[in-house]
């Protein structure tokens, strides 16, 4: 499986730190029955869970960038706060750790991942996304509807596209994405000059063409006619990517092959 990407040079780091005080801020602002509400978008979870799982990715993530190596979660001292109030600060906390020894190392360092690029960069852009995701999980299971930051939306979806193949290793339906050239298109509707940051852009357009082929998926940025599209905000693309919203959900426009479609959502998830 093969993609093209502008490689945006985008301060990961930054928008990480900005995208876990979002989520911190929400989870100071729960009610005492709301960390007991189930998650749709991750069955079999409570928003409690959720936010657990936030706070030891990041933790899990800082403990390999300091050592480099492949570290086991179950191995870390997470100190799991005693009461609800004490979530948003150990969140924050996470974080800025993670944010920290990435900045220290340099985006660069050699650190294993299970991705294709092993570095501590790209940890810092993984984590921001698996921030994200998670926030919106909470605010979905409130009955809220996300927003994102349009630069880090752009981003997601590149981010999405590029490390898909790299987790077939433990998602083995993303091997069915295969085929003989039916596409895929992915048309952000609100993308303006300006709205998006121009490193993440690199002179291409907020749109995407997927293409299935017999030895996986090739995908890059560009204004072009699929089998099938997807049409909507780029954070609502964003959310759909990630299995937040489904063909059927009334925030994107589906036009085209619904059953390419439905291929693609059932195979593309990790």
């Amino acid at each position: 499986m093969m993609s093209e990407t502008a490689n945006p040079q985008l301060v990961h780091t930054d928008h990480l730190a900005a995208e876990a005080e979002r989520a911190a801020a929400l989870l100071a602002g729960l009610g005492p029955n709301d960390w007991d509400l189930e998650v749709p978008t991750c069955p079999g979870w409570n928003v409690r869970k959720v936010a657990r799982h936030l706070g030891t990715t990041h933790r899990w993530a800082s403990a390999m960038v300091r050592s480099g190596l492949r570290e086991d979660p179950r191995s870390l001292d997470l100190g799991f706060p005693a009461a609800y109030d004490g979530y948003p600060d150990w969140l924050r906390a996470g974080a800025a750790d993670l944010v920290r020894e990435v900045r220290t190392a340099g985006a660069d360092k050699p650190v294993w991942s299970w991705g294709p690029e092993p570095t501590a960069g790209a940890w810092a852009r993984r984590i921001l996304h698996e921030t994200a995701m998670h926030r919106s999980d909470i605010e979905l299971a409130l009955g809220r509807t996300p927003e994102h930051d349009p630069t880090v939306a752009v981003d997601g979806v590149d981010e999405f596209l590029t490390v898909l193949p790299s987790a077939a290793a433990f998602s083995p339906r993303i091997h069915a994405l295969t085929g003989d050239g039916e596409t895929l298109h992915l048309h952000a509707t609100d993308t303006v000059p300006g709205s998006v940051d121009p490193a993440v852009l690199g002179g291409a357009g907020a749109e995407w063409l997927i293409t299935l082929e017999p030895q996986g998926f090739r995908w890059r940025r560009t204004h072009a006619k699929g089998a099938a599209a997807v049409r909507g905000p780029v954070g609502e693309l964003y959310l759909f990517v990630w299995g937040r919203r489904t063909p059927r959900s009334k925030e994107i426009e589906v036009l085209g092959d619904h059953t390419l479609l439905d291929h693609w959502v059932v195979n593309a998830t990790f």
